[in-house]
């Protein structure tokens, strides 16, 4: 990595983007299919695989919005439902995500600092990772950064394009995951103080670029509210049941330090590299007052977006209950990355940026590696597989728990069918009334004692077990078989 000065030929540039989003789109797209669809992937194939109108009823009862469904559906009918059809538009979102940070770093520093923030990224393995899953996580970071980038454009220059620009953005980046909303808030509150500070200065609103931006921002607003009625109702809804993330104590923090940057040596060198920027930032003398003013908040709008969702998350988490996860965050994580590749830039020595690139490369090899070929996803595939070479056309397969059941029907299609049991009860019941010969019981999802508990209900034991494979939970994916004598 160089650093692009004016002694630099301009051709540089060019080809040094290409490189890194090439890199990107390798990293991405290599390989889609190594692991099986795990269970928030099939259910957002079984949710857009209906009408729109089916499609919008079945995300409307769950937690999230419909972006990303809506993206599926528009494609499965061009590229078919197989796991890498499926994961192609998170790759290719992941692969614009690398060049919208090139384009906000640009704006923020210059081309060198576009350009390390962009190779950061591209090598990133949580960014990888959650580019090669068929779920909204890659959408809402690249509708996140598309969003960051026309408000920056506008509070720089406003001009009807990118003010329209900045209203679909948004609106795009709200549809695409509830997190957005804590990104959105942050951000929407920096520029409502950068409104109040200019019209305390100026005493008008009409021709200040951060109203304005204020303007297209509650355009967005509007347009998600009805959804918004519909989160909220199921968050009522989650509130009374509970929900299944851990409270974030210390050790959970370490843990999604750990699991978004791949190194905590790296996060704490960024954060440093952050931290100088900022400060630099805030004590900048250098240039007029107008381009101090501008270059402050430019950062400081990322920074509300980087930590925005990261601060709100966490109280919420403490004070009513735990909502913070680590995949949330990556629409957060390019913004770190954009804050450190400018402090990098701004240190004496032209090798920083390369410096920056490599120690990246060396904390984060060992999760890098095993991102692109260890790291497994619960191997639906494989225990299907499992039953399919034993069954006969008479045999039946229950499945405790029954939340899975949209994993089994993606891998069984075609191959017989299956009854989901929620409960223990439920099992008891339909083990006992199914009239096949030989039934199957695929238990998933459950600690030791729920296990012991369905092979009991179900009337077997240890003996009974034909095979088990990698799924959350002591169970894992663990398939067992019955033949009965009627």
């Amino acid at each position: 990595m160089q650093q692009i000065g004016k002694g630099n030929p301009k051709s540089t540039v060019p080809i040094l983007l290409i490189a890194i989003l090439l890199a990107a789109a390798l990293l991405r797209f290599h390989d889609l299919d190594r692991t099986s669809l795990w269970y928030d992937e099939a259910v957002s194939w079984s949710q857009s695989r209906g009408s729109l109108g089916d499609l919008l009823s079945a995300v409307a009862k769950d937690n999230y919005p419909p972006l990303h469904n809506l993206v599926l559906w528009v494609t499965m009918p061009v590229l078919g439902d197989s796991e890498t059809a499926l994961r192609i538009p998170s790759a290719a979102l992941g692969v614009l995500a690398v060049w919208l940070t090139y384009l906000i770093g640009r704006m923020v520093g210059g081309k060198s600092v576009g350009l390390l923030a962009a190779a950061l990224l591209a090598v990133s393995p949580f960014h990888i990772w959650y580019s090669t899953e068929a779920r909204m996580y890659s959408l809402l970071a690249a509708t996140g950064l598309a969003f960051l980038l026309s408000l920056l454009k506008v509070l720089e220059r406003p001009s009807a394009s990118w003010l329209v620009t900045l209203a679909l953005s948004g609106a795009l980046f709200l549809y695409s995951h509830i997190y957005a909303v804590l990104a959105f808030l942050a951000v929407g509150l920096t520029c409502a103080l950068f409104v109040l500070i200019d019209t305390v200065r100026t005493r008008s609103l009409s021709q200040l670029n951060a109203f304005r931006a204020c303007i297209a921002m509650a355009v967005s607003a509007i347009s998600f509210f009805p959804w918004l009625v519909i989160l909220t109702n199921r968050a009522r809804s989650v509130a009374e049941t509970g929900f299944w993330i851990a409270y974030p104590d210390a050790a959970f923090l370490k843990s999604m330090a750990f699991s978004i940057s791949g190194s905590l040596a790296l996060i704490l060198v960024l954060a440093g590299l952050a931290a100088f920027s900022l400060s630099r930032a805030m004590l900048r003398k250098d240039d007029g007052e107008m381009e101090n003013s501008r270059y402050r908040r430019t950062l400081l709008i990322i920074l509300a977006f980087t930590i925005g969702p990261l601060i709100l998350a966490y109280l919420y988490s403490v004070l009513v209950q735990p909502i913070l996860f680590d995949r949330y965050l990556i629409a957060a994580w390019p913004g770190l990355l954009l804050l450190a590749a400018e402090g990098t830039n701004r240190l004496p020595s032209r090798l920083a940026p390369l410096a920056l690139l490599a120690a990246a490369l060396v904390f984060t090899y060992p999760e890098l590696k095993f991102t692109l070929f260890n790291k497994v996803r619960p191997e639906w595939r494989d225990i299907v597989a499992e039953y399919e070479s034993r069954r006969t056309s008479d045999d039946h397969l229950i499945l405790y728990k029954g939340f899975a059941a949209p994993a089994l029907a993606y891998y069984l299609r075609g191959s017989g069918n299956f009854s989901a049991a929620n409960k223990l009860e439920d099992l008891e019941n339909l083990s006992s009334t199914l009239p096949s010969a030989t039934q199957w019981l695929l238990i998933v999802h459950s600690n030791m004692h729920e296990t012991g508990q369905a092979q009991n209900s179900f009337g077997v034991d240890e003996t009974s077990l034909v095979a088990q494979h990698f799924g959350w939970g002591p169970s894992g994916l663990k398939l067992l078989s019955r033949s009965d004598t009627k």
